[in-house]
């Protein structure tokens, strides 16, 4: 793999973190380090420790060996040597907002007799770290991976910096050493992967994708651990942690003014507590067709009783009553269609300076822009609106947003063979989630429309 990121810079900036920025010119560290099996609150006295000095020569040798134990293909970790393979999955937990990698330090491997290997959920081990750290990566994802090493477990206490590791004591000093090194390089983060252990020599690449997308399935089926898996098709928003739909928040939390109709925000947080954004996007969109009988109803309500009421019409002249006839047949005709009524909806609730305070730039960008991928039928004319100048063509802008909403609802809810109007959800993950603010900001105005004062 191409390493956009020398060994030598990665050093630099752990020995920063280690050393706290305090001195330059230092070459080593002492650190004391206490040897736990279990996981326990309290360091123990002094003379519990072992003290070890860490060279920064050292550091960069052992970063070095763990870059090799690894090779990269198909975005999953592959080490010849050891006959093992690490697929990177995320996890989310169905209990609790985060999951500790110590939930999974004790894991047993599982065994797989027919395919003569094992595997177990586990923590992306070093040599991947170490990878991904020489990766080409946003600022983001690398000062992420750095700041994830050493810290908080690292405590100073000058000198010395003391640090508390895990497992049984070691029997030699190499073998402390290189304890010390794997705790600190070790990323207190997220980054789970599904090793396994061949017994004989490794397969294809792809065989163990195909394989580990099985045991996501599995492990879905019977709610695993109590948590949610899924795989992984891009390593940079693996690192990033971008797996979840993006939140705007733009103006403080304020006590409420109007009262909300429950059911609408029922639908409202169901759509807000997901990650999936497959899911977010129907309970938003439920919110607006929540309205496709309500508002066509009252439009028709208001063209009858207009007719009726007015001095120019007369229930005893033919023409006048066939004309309201025909004019009632036509409008209910259209609002029968669902994309019609969505456009009614969407016509009678927006405000775009309300919409524009929702929304990111790259939000407004993304609906001016982008034709979502699996909604291949549609040309960007179609499709895309320039909400900053939205209300200079409304009703085309309108039947563009309509267009758009009706095609990406029609792709998540039909799923036929053949269609290429489907959703893919490993494929069009990241174009779905760019989609789930607008629709977030849509059924906010909605709701808030609807509003009544306590």
């Amino acid at each position: 793999m191409s390493k956009d990121i020398s060994a030598n810079r990665i050093v630099e900036d752990l020995w920063k973190t280690l050393n706290n920025s305090e001195k330059d010119g230092v070459d080593s560290l002492n650190f004391n380090v206490f040897f736990a099996e279990e996981h326990l609150h309290d360091y123990g006295s002094m003379e519990d420790s072992k003290e070890i000095i860490l060279q920064k020569s050292e550091l960069l040798e052992y970063i070095k060996v763990k870059e090799d134990t690894f090779k990269l293909d198909k975005d999953i970790f592959l080490n010849e040597n050891d006959k093992v393979v690490e697929v990177p999955v995320y996890i989310g937990s169905n209990l609790r907002p985060f999951i500790s990698h110590y939930r999974f330090s004790k894991n047993e491997y599982v065994q797989d007799s027919k395919q003569h290997l094992k595997y177990k959920i586990s923590q992306l081990s070093l040599g991947p770290v170490i990878q991904l750290l020489m990766k080409k990566q946003a600022n983001f994802a690398y000062s992420r991976l750095v700041r994830g090493m050493s810290r908080p477990w690292v405590f100073r206490s000058k000198p010395e910096l003391n640090i508390r590791i895990n497992k049984e004591l070691p029997t030699n000093k190499d073998e402390m050493k290189e304890s010390l090194l794997d705790e600190l390089l070790n990323p207190r983060l997220p980054l789970f992967v599904i090793k396994i252990v061949e017994q004989y020599d490794l397969k294809e690449a792809e065989f163990y994708k195909n394989y580990v997308n099985s045991l996501v399935f599995h492990m879905n089926l019977v709610n695993y651990r109590r948590n949610s898996y899924r795989t992984v098709e891009d390593l940079s928003d693996y690192l990033e942690g971008r797996a979840s739909i993006p939140q705007t928040v733009k103006k403080e939390f304020s006590v409420p003014k109007l009262n909300y109709d429950k059911e609408l925000t029922d639908l409202y947080s169901a759509g807000n507590w997901t990650d999936n954004p497959f899911t977010a996007f129907i309970n938003y969109y439920q919110i607006i067709e929540y309205f496709f009988n309500k508002i066509p109803d009252d439009r028709l309500f208001e063209v009858v009783q207009s007719r009726l009421t007015s001095p120019l019409f007369s229930y005893n002249n033919r023409v006048d009553v066939m004309k309201l006839a025909t004019k009632i047949y036509n409008l209910r005709q259209n609002d029968m269609n669902e994309l019609n009524s969505l456009k009614i909806v969407l016509d009678h609730f927006l405000d775009i300076e309300r919409l524009k305070k929702l929304l990111r730039e790259e939000d407004i960008q993304n609906c001016a822009n982008i034709v979502p991928g699996f909604i291949s039928g549609n040309k960007k004319k179609q499709v895309c609106f320039n909400i900053n100048n939205f209300n200079n063509d409304r009703s085309s802008n309108i039947d563009r947003l309509a267009h758009r909403i009706y095609s990406i609802r029609n792709s998540l809810v039909h799923n036929k063979e053949g269609n290429q109007n489907s959703y893919n959800p490993q494929h069009h993950y990241k174009m779905l989630l760019k989609e789930v603010p607008l629709m977030k900001a849509i059924a906010s105005i909605i709701i808030i429309n609807c509003g009544e004062v306590f």
